[in-house]
């Protein structure tokens, strides 16, 4: 069983999302304290960010697919100065619900936060995809799925 801090999205709806993206719910910061000191590690990241659709609603828009981006970063928010390490593009076709994806990523002196974004490509998805999405030492089979801890 995983640990849960490695899960990045816990059935996150993402709404009619733009060419600018979305973070995910959980951004992992990666600086450690002990006490009032700080402790940065700079710690080597790889592995994979595996990504589930449990469930999409399309509208319209979005005919270029998506884009599942890990992104590593000084702000939680992962937008400003974010280094995309891993990046996976989707067609328009491959978003249905249960589809599976692995982003292999690495990054060799790290950031203090990292996470995942997705986003439309150019034209807004209008709809809603629901996502599940965690870090893994290996990619997603077709026949995984995401291994929750019940809280």
């Amino acid at each position: 069983m995983r640990d849960t801090s490695l899960l990045l999205s816990n059935a996150q709806a993402r709404t009619n999302p733009t060419s600018t993206g979305t973070v995910s719910s959980n951004v992992l910061d990666l600086e450690q304290t002990s006490g009032a000191v700080v402790i940065l590690t700079d710690d080597q990241l790889e592995g994979y960010m595996n990504v589930v659709l449990t469930a999409v609603a399309y509208t319209s828009g979005g005919t270029e697919g998506m884009t599942l981006e890990v992104r590593n970063a000084d702000n939680a928010d992962l937008a400003t100065g974010a280094e995309n390490i891993g990046v996976q593009d989707v067609p328009l076709a491959e978003i249905v619900a249960g589809a599976k994806f692995s982003v292999p990523f690495k990054r060799d002196i790290a950031e203090r936060y990292v996470g995942s974004f997705l986003r439309a490509k150019s034209t807004t998805y209008t709809g809603t995809i629901t996502v599940d999405a965690e870090f893994s030492d290996k990619p997603i089979s077709p026949n995984d799925s995401l291994q929750k801890l019940v809280s």
